[in-house]
């Protein structure tokens, strides 16, 4: 007994970093689940949630306290962050995204020194493109959506993001938040959470719980068959968040005293974000 009220702490714990991670910018939680050798447990269980939910239901409610109380708990400190030190706050994002880079590419498989197949530059073109469209969606949008403003069709905004933020826990290497950014939909979904807004906080679970069901057999497909191109395209996303980023810093206009904290908070970024993967291969032990 003693042992298994230990293994629901881990759980628990190991959910809630995952969490943290989703809503980072640039930390993957998939690749958290990953670094922590509960990735495939995880998406055999969700790929048969049927049969598996009541076979494996202690492993599948602790890992998920976990994940919603660190998304919820991370979503209140970036609320107030991101409103009181937001270059500092993009910069941080820009390290975190960077350090992933070796991760994604390293969990592609492509050993040094060997040639690349054209179906992986391909994908990586295809993630940079997709990110370019979404660049372009957000630059020709109406300002983005308002906290405030509950109609349905932001509603159905809302429950898209969410199946992006499911999606970063499903696939490892990609993060929901940094595709947020990219649609200039972040900030208005950390202060949602942050503020426990049900209006927008609804269709955003039942956009989680879709994408994670949805995904997880179109993920365990993939990876089984296109492992390579599907990290490339992963790669492909993560790069262009990080232009999304240097857009949005230069935007800011700094001044020279803003560029040093801006540097510092990329390696604190940076640093942050090599402890996740640290502390996953330490769990997985």
């Amino acid at each position: 007994m003693t042992e298994e009220k230990g293994t629901d702490v881990k759980n628990v714990i190991v959910g809630a970093v995952i969490g943290i991670a989703s809503i980072l910018p640039g930390v993957s939680g998939g690749l958290i689940a990953v670094l922590c050798g509960i990735y495939e447990r995880l998406i055999e269980d969700l790929s048969d949630l049927r049969h598996k939910l009541f076979d494996d239901f202690r492993f599948l409610f602790t890992i998920g306290i976990g994940l919603l109380a660190g998304m919820m708990v991370c979503a209140i400190v970036l609320d107030y962050t991101m409103s009181a030190f937001s270059m500092a706050c993009m910069a941080f994002f820009f390290g975190l995204i960077l350090a992933q880079i070796p991760e994604v590419y390293a969990l592609s498989g492509c050993e040094e020194g060997s040639k690349i197949p054209a179906s992986a530059i391909v994908a990586l073109a295809f993630g940079l493109g997709l990110i370019g469209v979404m660049i372009y969606v957000n630059a020709t949008g109406n300002g983005g959506i308002k906290p405030d403003d509950h109609s349905i069709a932001n509603m159905i905004v809302f429950a898209v993001c969410g199946v992006l933020l499911a999606i970063s826990k499903i696939m490892p290497g990609i993060s929901g938040s940094s595709l947020l950014i990219a649609l200039g939909l972040f900030d208005v979904t950390i202060s949602s959470m942050a503020h426990l807004d049900m209006f927008f906080l609804a269709p955003l679970c039942v956009g989680l719980v879709i994408g994670i069901l949805g995904f997880a057999k179109v993920m365990e497909y993939c990876l089984k068959n296109y492992r390579m191109e599907t990290y490339f395209l992963i790669m492909g996303l993560t790069v262009g968040s990080l232009m999304i980023i240097v857009q949005e810093l230069v935007g800011m206009g700094p001044s020279a005293a803003d560029i040093v904290i801006a540097v510092i908070a990329g390696i604190v970024g940076v640093a942050v974000s090599y402890g996740f993967n640290v502390y996953g291969r330490k769990v997985k032990g």
